[in-house]
C-alpha cells in the first residue's frame, strides 16, 4: 500500500486535492458511519456482548470489534474490518494477544474449517480467520446495509464460536 518513492508533499497535495473535491470526504463518512451503525445494532441485538470503540485507522483499515459472550472466556473477539485498499468488508476472528491468537491457531490446524481458511501467522497479521464479504454494499441504504452486517456477522459469530468449541472438547 505504501508508494514510499514519491516525496511526502507530493503525497499530502494529492491528498488535499482529494479531501477539497468533496468526494472523498464524504466516502470516507460514509465508511465509518457504517461501521458505527454496526456497532450500534450490535449493541442492541447482543447487550451481553462488550463492543469496543470505532478504531479510524490510517485508511489501511477501519474496524469494529465485539468481545461476544461466547467466546469472551478464551479472549477472543470478532471484527467487521473495513479494508480501504480493497474496498473490502471483512469478518475476522481475533484474539485478545499473540499468544492466544497462535494456540488457537495452531489448535484450529487440527480440526475441519469448513468454509474456511487460517490466516497466515506474521508480523501485521491480526486475525486468525478473516472472510470477506461480497461486494456490493448498499452504503447508499444505510439500514440495510447494517442489517447485511449485523447478519453476516451473526452467522460467522456462530461458526467461529462453533469452531472453537470443537477445539475446547478436543483438548478436554
Amino acid at each position: 500500500m505504501q508508494n514510499n518513492a514519491r516525496p511526502l508533499s507530493d503525497c499530502i497535495a494529492d491528498y488535499v486535492g482529494a479531501v477539497s473535491a468533496g468526494d472523498f470526504a464524504r466516502a470516507y463518512r460514509g465508511i465509518l458511519s457504517a461501521l458505527t451503525q454496526f456497532k450500534s445494532a450490535w449493541e442492541a441485538a447482543h447487550p451481553e456482548d462488550t463492543v469496543g470503540a470505532l478504531y479510524q485507522g490510517y485508511m489501511d483499515m477501519s474496524f469494529v470489534a465485539v468481545l461476544p459472550s461466547s467466546l469472551a472466556q478464551r479472549r477472543l473477539k470478532l471484527s467487521l474490518v473495513f479494508l480501504h485498499e480493497s474496498g473490502l468488508f471483512s469478518l475476522w476472528l481475533t484474539a485478545g494477544n499473540r499468544a492466544i491468537q497462535k494456540r488457537v491457531s495452531d489448535a484450529l490446524k487440527k480440526v475441519p474449517l469448513g468454509k474456511y481458511t487460517l490466516s497466515t501467522l506474521e508480523p501485521g497479521v491480526d486475525a486468525i480467520i478473516a472472510l470477506d464479504l461480497p461486494k456490493p454494499y448498499r452504503f447508499d441504504e444505510p439500514e440495510q446495509l447494517t442489517k447485511d452486517l449485523l447478519q453476516a456477522a451473526e452467522v460467522f459469530l456462530s461458526d467461529m464460536t462453533a469452531l472453537v468449541d470443537s477445539i475446547t472438547q478436543e483438548n478436554a
